[in-house]
């Protein structure tokens, strides 16, 4: 009888070798694609998860329809989480780019903004999945909607001050402070404290995570003190 098992090598096969699976199956190769856990790709391919577990494992042929089923769902859902510009979602939704910027900025559209920055604002990409939430949910819909937080906090007019006492506070470097943010490197935390350029909204969130990350308890037990009189 020949089982999944047959290509499995034991763990006492070879001098300093640990239970090396050498085969991959395609439904394996597919759910390693996609990122997903074992049950979230069960989900996606609406079957039980100990059904997936038994086929994965190679205890079980997989049908073959299942497969084809596979092939298409990783299909869709790469097409539907692949990360595109705004200008690019906006034609794919048949809406303005505008409508999609207004809505990164407020929050209605699920976005990811990279540290790179264009005339001083982050560049926003978001996928085919967030764009279509925000149809169902938000275009064209004018009541009934709960105010949305912006997504990123704006840059004060003093940033330079309070980015220089933050990082005293906190003892560090400007090379120091810029690894711990993702900066490029030290030149652009003094080109941000000399004035001659301005952090982006990312950097700036990523600065007062860092600031309050930086806070001693005590410190901040004061502070919720005194606002709360």
């Amino acid at each position: 009888m020949i089982t999944g098992h047959e290509n499995r090598r034991s763990i006492y096969d070879r001098h300093g070798e640990w239970h090396r699976v050498p085969w991959m199956n395609e439904l394996r190769q597919l759910c390693h694609a996609t990122g997903l856990r074992q049950a979230e790709f069960a989900t996606l391919l609406t079957v039980p998860l100990e059904t997936f577990r038994t086929w994965d494992s190679g205890r079980r042929a997989v049908p073959a329809p299942v497969l084809q089923r596979a092939r298409a769902a990783v299909a869709r859902h790469t097409r539907q989480t692949e990360l595109l510009p705004l200008d690019q979602l906006a034609k794919g939704l048949h809406v303005h780019v505008r409508t999609l910027q207004a809505a990164a900025r407020t929050g209605r559209l699920e976005a990811h903004f990279t540290v790179k920055s264009v005339f001083g604002r982050p560049m926003r990409f978001a996928t085919r999945a967030a764009g279509e939430r925000f149809m169902a949910t938000h275009d064209r819909r004018f009541a009934g909607q709960r105010a949305c937080p912006s997504p990123l906090v704006p840059v004060p007019d003093d940033y330079y001050e309070q980015l220089t006492s933050l990082r005293r506070r906190l003892r560090l470097t400007q090379d120091a402070l810029a690894q711990r943010i993702g900066a490029a490197g030290k030149a652009v935390v003094y080109q941000w404290e000399s004035r001659q350029r301005t952090p982006s909204p990312v950097f700036w969130e990523r600065i007062l995570r860092l600031e309050h990350r930086g806070a001693s308890p005590a410190s901040r037990r004061s502070a919720s003190g005194s606002t709360s009189s």
